[in-house]
């Protein structure tokens, strides 16, 4: 065969690589599921014209979040009503009992579940599954509450510092822990919950609770209270505080920090789908925006968590914690749709 033969065939052998090669690194690369999904939803979203949010969040942040997601998707009016949680459960459910489209979108922390649990919540599988921390088949998980061990670092040395959640309830620490009430459904509630189920041993889970209420503190029903507390010096720990809350402080230079080595609990704050939502393609908009890059940049702009797998943020499990920190999730089934009524069974004949 002459040289030039030789290089010719050369040249196809090279180019059919190529093009086997670069059809193959194609097929590898996945395709951006919010892409296609969002530009699906939003030629429907803009048809309804409108999405209706009930949440608990403050109103300064609904306001910057709608306000982020309307220069994102013209053409969608936004409308919000904020509440307490039984607030937002009690409204929803009753309007689902009346038969009302009033609201599309839940956007809170343990209300859906409660919804969910009385047939309220249209279920909804994100598209964005996999970038998810946790994720929850039904309904969206758009944002975490993470709980965090804090203390004031002129109040209590290193040396002195618990290890651990359960090391709280050393009597060491008597009189010195701000702590939340363990009734009210709040971050200790949650707490509790995810810590039983961690460690699956009701003796153990019994006297960490009998310890908590050794310390002889009064609780408080607020974590921003508790925060500031701790701040002024009047106790040495916050028992829990919120992680945005801690590093927030820390940035200011207050003289607070946290616990490394007590792993952070974290719970799912969801956007549910109302079950007869008159708006339900801008409500799928609404959660699957909250959960791309740019709602999850929106959400942490205003010191709220990230559900997103390895987004950079402060308030991160990844850069508050030292790396291979497990966060500890709360799976009890109970908890989250009948929190009132775990507690009344668990807590409540230990507490009182």
């Amino acid at each position: 065969m002459s040289q030039r033969a030789l290089m010719a065939l050369a040249i196809v052998i090279l180019m059919s690589l190529l093009s086997f090669g670069g059809g193959a690194l194609g097929a590898s690369a996945p395709a951006d599921p919010f892409a296609k999904a969002s530009r699906e939803l939003y030629a429907k979203a803009k048809q309804e014209g409108e999405v209706v949010i009930y949440s608990v969040w403050d109103v300064e942040h609904i306001v910057k979040i709608l306000g982020a997601f309307s220069k994102r998707y013209p053409g969608i009016k936004t409308n919000y009503w904020q509440g307490r949680n039984p607030e937002i459960i009690t409204r929803v459910l009753t309007e689902f009992q009346a038969g009302k489209g009033s609201v599309d979108a839940i956007l809170s922390d343990n209300a859906p579940p409660v919804i969910r649990a009385a047939g309220a919540i249209m279920p909804y599988e994100t598209v964005q599954k996999a970038s998810l921390l946790l994720h929850d088949p039904t309904m969206p998980v758009v944002s975490l509450q993470i709980q965090a061990l804090a203390y004031n670092t002129k109040k209590i040395k290193p040396a002195d510092l618990p290890k651990s959640w359960e090391d709280v309830a050393n009597p060491r620490y008597k009189g010195n822990v701000a702590l939340d009430d363990p009734m009210r459904a709040g971050p200790l509630s949650t707490q509790l919950a995810a810590l039983k189920g961690l460690w699956n041993d009701d003796a153990r889970w019994t006297r960490f609770v009998k310890g908590l209420k050794a310390l002889g503190v009064p609780v408080h029903k607020s974590t921003s209270a508790m925060m500031r507390l701790v701040i002024a010096g009047e106790y040495a720990l916050a028992m829990p505080a919120l992680l945005h809350d801690v590093v927030n402080e820390m940035g200011k230079g207050t003289p607070v920090n946290l616990v490394k080595t007590a792993s952070p609990i974290v719970f799912p704050r969801y956007a549910g789908i109302y079950a007869k939502a008159a708006h339900p393609n801008a409500a799928k908009l609404l959660a699957e925006w909250l959960i791309s890059t740019e709602g999850q940049a929106t959400l942490d702009s205003l010191g709220r968590e990230a559900s997103r797998k390895g987004f950079e943020s402060k308030t991160s499990i990844g850069h508050a914690y030292p790396a291979g920190t497990q966060p500890v999730p709360v799976n009890d089934k109970l908890f989250l749709e009948d929190p009132k009524k775990w507690l009344d069974a668990n807590v409540k004949p230990i507490w009182g």
